[in-house]
């Protein structure tokens, strides 16, 4: 493996999170948001709460199994496989990394598809919150795609919590989008330490990743409420609820954006090379 290499490839992945950061520090609110916030009820914020909050828990408690259902793990799996022997063959190289690129590249356009069309079409028969079971399971579908692409497990306690935390993260802006992703940074190097040296794993405690859990459940889904809060109240309005149906759209490809580079990152610290004979 060649070192050279590796760090290239270290160089670009944090000008690609640079350039993530960058974009979304200073997010711009939609015009037409300020046509309708006025008319929002106060009540709609905590509904969504509950909303997103229920359906995660659904899906982490006997949702996982449904989801796998509608996609072909086996497959995924196989293929990031075929990926990792053939870079195996052929030592570290950019080519080799495109290849797992690719994979989750596909996985992530293909679901925004499912979510243009259920975001849509909610929005044209003037439904806004019955979506939500259906926008979440197709988030997680999506992070749970990206997640085999890298070849990393996602039904495992530690794995929930790092899942809340980046859709969490990935929906923040201004000085809390760095420090959250800081935050998410240093728990991938806390990961991947335990994965190297799983002896120094004492304050992953199941009891405390399960409390970590219930608290994350309720800060991502009051992370999603809060980007989605306007548009699944226009999403309620037959016809013009196209406009807040698409805003579903957007917060998915936000959170896979994020989700594929967090990966690639956690990816990236597998293959650090081990240093040379003498070093």
């Amino acid at each position: 493996m060649s070192q050279f290499s590796w760090e290239n490839e270290w160089r670009l992945q944090e000008l690609k999170e640079e350039s993530f950061l960058v974009k979304h520090v200073m997010d711009k609110t939609p015009k037409w948001v300020s046509l309708v916030e006025k008319k929002v009820p106060e009540t709609l914020q905590n509904t969504l709460v509950t909303a997103f909050t229920k359906a995660f828990e659904t899906v982490f408690e006997k949702g996982a199994g449904l989801i796998e259902k509608t996609y072909q793990k086996d497959r995924q799996i196989s293929r990031y496989e075929e990926n990792e022997r053939q870079m195996d063959e052929e030592v570290f190289n950019r080519r080799a990394v495109k290849r797992f690129e690719r994979q989750a590249r596909r996985t992530v356009t293909k679901n925004l598809m499912i979510t243009s069309v259920e975001g849509i079409g909610f929005g044209i028969v003037g439904m806004g919150l019955p979506d939500i079971p259906v926008f979440v399971s197709v988030l997680l579908k999506s992070i749970y795609e990206i997640a085999i692409s890298y070849g990393f497990s996602y039904t495992v306690e530690t794995e929930k919590l790092f899942i809340l935390k980046l859709i969490d993260t990935a929906l923040q802006s201004g000085d809390r989008l760095r420090t959250k992703n800081n935050d998410l940074n240093a728990l991938i190097t806390r990961y991947d330490q335990l994965e190297k040296q799983p002896e120094t794993g004492k304050d992953m405690d199941e009891f405390v990743i399960e409390l970590k859990i219930v608290r994350q459940i309720d800060d991502s889904a009051k992370a999603l409420s809060h980007e989605l809060l306007y548009s699944k109240f226009v999403q309620g309005m037959t016809f013009v609820g196209v406009v807040g149906g698409t805003a579903d759209l957007t917060c998915l490809k936000r959170i896979t954006d994020y989700a594929a580079l967090k990966y690639k990152r956690r990816f990236l610290l597998r293959q650090v090379p081990e240093p040379a004979a003498g070093e």
